[in-house]
């Protein structure tokens, strides 16, 4: 197809794009793709009892699958998102949810842990990298200036599953058992492929890379420009000479992106670690502060509304104050409130202090991506933000082992809150460290772009 007109820079047409029906569609496809791989992902823990007495073992004996999941999250997070750099995003998206829905399906005809532990390992290898993935398709599409918060409501979708997991506990689990769950799993990422095949677009930049004269070029640019009639010629950075695994290496992990990808990889560890060693705080808030059952449900139904609250509204401020400010203090308060509810336990103010410490903890963990998102260009965003991951899912295997040093010593609430404030105060301290470097991203103000 012919285009006509000025030749206009792909990025230049994209960050002057005004936020229309176009965006909004992606942005709730990327947040429920999200609540769906969040079910996916954690269901095991909310049918474990079920599942094992349906099994015939020990809840303990469980653990192989668990485990077999966390190694097929972390191969998956390293060897995912560079093909989704390579072939495309939705069509590995497609490709994925597909092998979730599938060994979710398997699962239905099992009756033993090892078919079990393996269809989980497939789970954990399809599922791992689709945060990284659906964040860079939302950023992607999105003007600069709201690319944070377009970042931050897309994970948001986790806390989604998280409510999705409750629901299925209360109204599923007791009538139809284990399985009742997994056939959600199975149903949710199967009526989410059409969508992923004639809705999510490739990005813009690839195919004006590939061929500028692409016809799907300009049927993409009407759909995120509705108003402009004539056609668009897009041209986009040459594509360098290197093999792109190259490309991809050097602009992760290259002498001018090393210390920020490391400095990048310190925060999502730190706040990975605080992730998996706070799975204990069930067990803390009941056996050391002392609270009744009802009581703990509280906190949990508190933790997650206010987490899903800063998850939501962290990204409008990091558009307009920037990650530095905004994303940093955010990690810094989410460790002080953590020190809080310690001092404050069982009082009250416990529940103030964990409603503060989740809103603050939750929103950071949502810039994560983003900031990622920021930092690399985008032929190599995917393999930046699912590295990240990876290097945290690496770093945080041990983490769990948190619970049980803490109970076996026989440390007071005010230690063990004390002591989960640390991975959070080090994560708000290495993004202040990140975002001083020459080169870090710069928060790019409303209106400005248009």
């Amino acid at each position: 197809m012919a285009t006509t007109g000025r030749a206009i820079d792909v990025d230049s047409f994209l960050d002057g794009l005004k936020f229309n029906r176009f965006h909004l569609t992606i942005l709730i496809l990327c947040t429920v793709l999200t609540a769906i791989d969040g079910y996916e992902l954690y269901i095991v823990g909310w049918v474990l009892p079920d599942l094992a007495r349906d099994f015939g073992v020990s809840r303990t004996a469980i653990t192989s699958a668990m485990v077999a999941q966390q190694v097929g999250m972390l191969v998956g997070a390293f060897v995912i998102p560079p093909l989704a750099d390579r072939i495309g995003r939705p069509r590995l998206l497609f490709f994925c949810y597909s092998g979730m829905a599938l060994s979710a399906c398997a699962i239905l005809f099992t009756s033993s842990l090892v078919p079990f532990a393996i269809c989980r390992f497939v789970a954990g290898f399809c599922g791992t990298a689709m945060i990284p993935i659906l964040v860079s398709l939302a950023s992607e599409t999105a003007p600069q200036r709201l690319r944070s918060t377009m970042s931050t409501i897309t994970v948001s979708g986790t806390m989604i599953g998280a409510l999705l997991g409750a629901l299925m506990q209360g109204f599923v689990l007791e009538p139809f058992g284990w399985r009742g769950g997994f056939w959600i799993a199975v149903a949710l990422p199967t009526i989410m492929l059409p969508f992923i095949y004639f809705l999510l677009p490739e990005s813009l930049r690839s195919l004006a890379a590939r061929n500028p004269g692409d016809p799907k070029i300009q049927t993409l640019a009407r759909r995120m420009d509705p108003t402009r009639d004539e056609p668009v010629l897009l041209v986009a950075p040459p594509k360098p000479e290197r093999a792109a695994g190259a490309v991809l290496f050097a602009d992760v992990l290259g002498p001018d992106q090393r210390v920020k990808t490391f400095l990048m990889w310190a925060i999502t560890i730190s706040s990975f670690v605080f992730i998996t060693a706070g799975v204990w705080k069930t067990t803390i808030f009941k056996d050391v502060v002392g609270l009744p059952w009802s009581q703990v449900a509280l906190i949990n139904g508190v933790n997650t509304v206010a987490g899903f609250i800063g998850m939501l509204t962290i990204g409008f401020f990091i558009d307009r104050f920037g990650f530095k400010r905004v994303m940093g203090s955010t990690f810094i308060l989410a460790a002080a409130f953590s020190v809080l509810i310690g001092l404050t336990a069982p009082t009250i103010g416990m529940f103030v202090a964990v409603a503060l410490m989740a809103m603050f903890q939750h929103g950071g963990q949502a810039s994560i991506p983003a900031l990622a998102a920021a930092l690399y260009p985008p032929r190599s965003r995917a393999t930046g933000i699912g590295w990240a991951y990876g290097a945290a899912r690496v770093a945080s295997i041990f983490a769990p082992l948190f619970g049980a040093f803490v109970l076996g010593e026989g440390f007071g609430a005010i230690t063990i809150f004390a002591l989960l404030g640390v991975p959070l105060a080090s994560a708000g301290i290495f993004t202040f460290w990140l975002m001083s470097l020459k080169g870090a991203p710069k928060p790019v103000r409303a209106g400005h772009g248009h």
